[in-house]
């Protein structure tokens, strides 16, 4: 008996089929690494890391709005609002002078829940609110420290210090942001 082998018996790289396929595709993957060799080399980093180069793109340098002294009226809001948000009392008068990072899109009802983005403080009618120092004043935003105190009382466990982010809307002031200067420390487990 003879064996006839048939194609299907062959290996792929043995039948003429399979080269008329192969090569044109090799061809094709040989000419595409040689052109992505070639853009490298002409249009490459040259040794040098993109972030030197800037990617090829150069952007403008941002300019710095000018210093303005800050607005009188700025001192009085930030007062307001201690005796408000922070105070978690009146909180309608505090919705009227808080920006949108404090009001985080709520509404009045759910503003007057008193779930608001505020570290509260223990505040009454004792409360001093001074301003330490103005960290930057421009015309339509300004960063001032402020420091708690209320005389005859010890506070141990809460921050005196905050930062207050006030920005101004349609020609008025709102307390946009207000967070602690003070870090709490982090408990260890026993």
């Amino acid at each position: 008996m003879s064996v006839q082998l048939t194609t299907a018996a062959r290996p792929p790289w043995r039948r003429p089929e399979f080269w008329k396929i192969a090569v044109p595709v090799l061809g094709v993957l040989v000419a595409l690494v040689l052109g992505l060799v070639a853009y490298q080399i002409e249009y490459g980093s040259n040794g040098q890391p993109n972030s030197v180069t800037g990617w090829g793109v150069t952007y403008p340098t941002p300019t710095k709005p000018p210093h303005v002294p800050l607005d009188q009226s700025v001192r009085g809001i930030v007062h307001r609002f201690v005796f408000t948000a922070v105070a978690r009392k009146n909180l309608d008068v505090a919705y009227r002078i808080s920006g949108p990072q404090i009001r985080q899109g709520q509404t009045l009802r759910q503003f007057l829940q008193g779930n608001i983005a505020v570290v509260p403080f223990d505040v009454d009618a004792k409360t001093q609110v001074k301003i330490l120092k103005v960290d930057y004043s421009y015309a339509t935003q300004a960063r001032l420290e402020v420091f708690l105190s209320t005389p005859g009382r010890r506070v141990t466990n809460s921050p005196h210090s905050f930062y207050a982010n006030l920005v101004k809307q349609g020609g008025k002031w709102y307390v946009n942001d207000w967070v602690p200067r003070w870090t709490p420390p982090i408990p260890v487990a026993p």
